[in-house]
């Protein structure tokens, strides 16, 4: 019995062994020859393969390969993405730029491509959510990825990634205008800027520094971060982080605790509306509402989910940052931010990290009882009003104090609004105290006012670009 028993599991494990041996080398030949099971395309993108990792994907990546085709860098880079959780759509570069070459007019528009080819795949592996595509490349395919993010349309692309850039893209025409500055190229093709203010965040890898991109970026604009790296496998990594670390932050702000309120009738203005630390309900609804109604779309943010967890300033200016360019991708609504008691004493902590061009956008800040002090998260203390470790007046001062109004109840004895530091800025004591005795519907004809007057008026850009083709 024991004899047989024996030889029974020796057969067993002879199978096993052989199943995973078979499984081990499908699985090798098929990553190097990248399945063809599932393709997808979409306009000039066509027949692409669908790479889906073998867990709940983090991001989607559109990976343009290097010239003269897909080869081992480009699948590595591919294999080591899907390993993290990423759905990887490769792309040939010879083959799109043979699509590319028969463009007709002054430019290539890239972006629709691109957001038209991630919905298709997307909806191809049955994904319950939407991911903005993370734009990379090898080579020239990442001098396309970056040339694709840098001069796309807010809200539309997650980001780009360029391994080993090639300095000039080969095209017959350049990518249509946004943030990077094209030059012409004798030998022919274009090259793009580095030093582009961009609308979603780019990382260039490569063995040495490169021309034109400055080695830390400055005034808090949104530009393609350098990563230089000796080794061919350092920079590999270096690639995949960067790809992880975008499409975090995009799946991040997918998941933000918003309320949207869409004006009813064509809006006039956006505003943002940060909850007290009792979450969206109240006086933050109440307002709101009313201001859904006086044609302002609003998008109030629920202090007490999104502060449930520790958030940092800059945290929050990237939040902002996505929340307005998903709320108005046109860029062309006027904006206004509100914050109410904890909204108000934390957003201004974000204001000196927001990127020019959305702070320029932002005309008015209305803050509603703010306080002397806060933190960055809820907290039991912050219910029982025993302050924090941030003063907010001097944050409130590094907003323009043309800009804000800032309002408090008569009985209030902790208002940041009174602070000498804010002298200059516009305040308004009224009746009652942190709750200003329920009078909502007063309270807000009284901010829609000061919105109007502001949005109405000229106001002076923070910074005006000084570069050429902006």
């Amino acid at each position: 019995m024991m004899k047989n028993f024996t030889g029974l599991l020796v057969a067993v494990l002879v199978i096993a062994v052989g199943f995973g041996l078979v499984r081990h080398f499908n699985r090798v030949s098929t990553r190097e020859n990248m399945p063809l099971s599932m393709r997808v395309s979409a306009e000039r993108l066509v027949d692409i393969p669908v790479l889906a990792p073998g867990q709940d994907p983090v991001g989607l990546v559109i990976l343009f390969s290097q010239k003269g085709g897909i080869g081992l860098r480009d699948r590595d880079l591919a294999n080591a993405l899907v390993d993290k959780g990423m759905i990887v759509l490769p792309v040939d570069l010879e083959k799109y730029r043979q699509k590319l070459n028969l463009a007709a007019g002054e430019c290539m528009y890239l972006g629709s491509d691109l957001e038209s080819l991630s919905k298709e795949a997307i909806r191809a592996v049955g994904g319950g959510s939407y991911f903005h595509p993370v734009v990379a490349g090898v080579g020239e395919g990442g001098t396309l990825a970056y040339a694709a993010a840098a001069n796309a349309p807010v809200a539309t692309l997650a980001g780009a990634v360029a391994l080993d850039p090639a300095r000039t893209l080969v095209t017959p025409l350049p990518t249509c205008p946004g943030g990077a500055v094209t030059t012409p190229d004798p030998a022919g093709g274009f090259t793009y800027a580095l030093d582009a203010e961009l609308p979603s965040p780019a990382t260039l890898v490569s063995a040495a520094p490169l021309a034109g991109i400055a080695a830390q970026p400055t005034d808090n604009a949104t530009m393609a971060k350098a990563v230089v790296a000796d080794s061919a496998s350092a920079r590999l990594d270096a690639s995949v982080d960067a790809v992880l670390a975008i499409a975090a932050k995009d799946k991040s702000s997918n998941a933000l605790p918003t309320v949207d309120i869409p004006a009813n009738s064509t809006p006039s203005a956006l505003a943002l509306f940060f909850s007290g630390d009792g979450g969206w309900r109240d006086l933050d609804k109440t307002i709101g509402d009313e201001m859904g109604k006086q044609g302002v779309h609003v998008v109030g943010i629920d202090s007490l989910r999104y502060f449930w967890s520790k958030r940092t300033p800059g945290q929050i200016a990237d939040d902002t940052v996505a929340i307005i360019d998903r709320a108005d991708p046109t860029g062309r609504l006027p904006v206004a931010v509100y914050g109410y008691s904890f909204g108000a004493n934390t957003f201004p902590l974000a204001w000196a990290l927001l990127p020019d061009r959305i702070k320029d956008r932002i005309r008015f800040v209305g803050l509603l009882a703010t306080q002397r002090t806060t933190n960055l998260q809820v907290t039991v203390g912050a219910w029982l009003g025993l302050g924090g470790d941030h003063s907010v007046a001097p944050a409130i001062a590094t907003i323009p104090r043309d800009r804000v109004l800032c309002v408090y109840g008569e009985d209030e004895r902790d208002t940041a609004c009174t602070d000498p530091l804010l002298t200059g800025i516009q305040t308004m004591k009224i009746k009652g105290g942190h709750h200003f005795d329920g009078d909502y519907p007063a309270l807000t004809r009284l901010l829609l006012t000061g919105m109007r007057a502001r949005m109405l008026s000229s106001v002076t850009p923070h910074r005006a670009s000084t570069k050429a083709g902006r």
